[in-house]
């Protein structure tokens, strides 16, 4: 009589997001997939070599924009003391030269933060498996400047707000009304997913587009 082939074992996945209230939510969407366990879920670049160590996950899924050390020096840190743990960031505005040094770092995927759940669920499974999983559009999307999401007003706003100055100086300056610029200013944050205007500014600097 042939046995019963056993169940594979659940995907062990540890999270990283300095977002709180969007990595409880992440977490316990991907808990309730049957064939998913949430092993760690991380708020600070800090602990999660610690948790990776201690839990030692199946996946890493890590913002890209972690404060401190940002995902792909994690995903490093990860792979040099846990090899067999994949990695996959998650990131608001993927580049494609943010993707390419994702792929070099041996990093499997980068999904954005806009991605279904459905989606995400599928590409976490296919990482698991040791699959690279990246949209063919991420890797030809323009590699410098200002990303396709960002007007040219709203690149120009960024850089001066990337010098300190007020929004009345920054409404003066660029030719706008005080209530235009904090309206832009408002949009942008929430389009980089950042904590504050000056926070988005350093995720723009740091991507290359101001």
């Amino acid at each position: 009589m042939t046995g019963r082939r056993p169940a594979a074992p659940p995907v062990r996945l540890l999270l990283a997001d300095d977002h709180e209230m969007v990595l409880t939510c992440l977490a316990s969407a991907l808990q309730a997939v049957e064939d998913f366990h949430v092993v760690a879920a991380v708020t600070h670049s800090e602990d999660v070599l610690p948790a990776a160590v201690r839990t030692r996950p199946t996946v890493a899924l890590l913002d890209h924009m972690m404060p401190g050390r940002n995902g792909l020096q994690l995903a490093a840190d990860i792979a040099e003391v846990l090899p067999s743990c994949r990695t996959a960031l998650m990131t608001a505005t993927p580049q494609r030269d943010v993707v390419r040094a994702a792929i070099t770092q041996g990093v499997l995927s980068v999904v954005p933060k806009a991605t279904p759940l459905s989606q995400l669920i599928d590409t976490l499974r296919s990482v698991a498996a040791g699959r690279v999983t990246i949209e063919s559009e991420l890797l030809t999307g323009s590699p410098t400047g200002r990303p396709s999401g960002l007007s040219q007003r709203e690149t120009e706003v960024l850089r001066a707000i990337s010098t300190g100055a007020p929004l009345g100086e920054i409404a003066e300056q660029l030719s706008l009304s005080l209530g235009t610029v904090r309206n832009l200013s408002s949009k942008l944050i929430k389009k980089l997913d950042a904590r504050n205007r000056f926070d988005a500014a350093r995720m723009a600097r740091e991507a290359g587009w101001i």
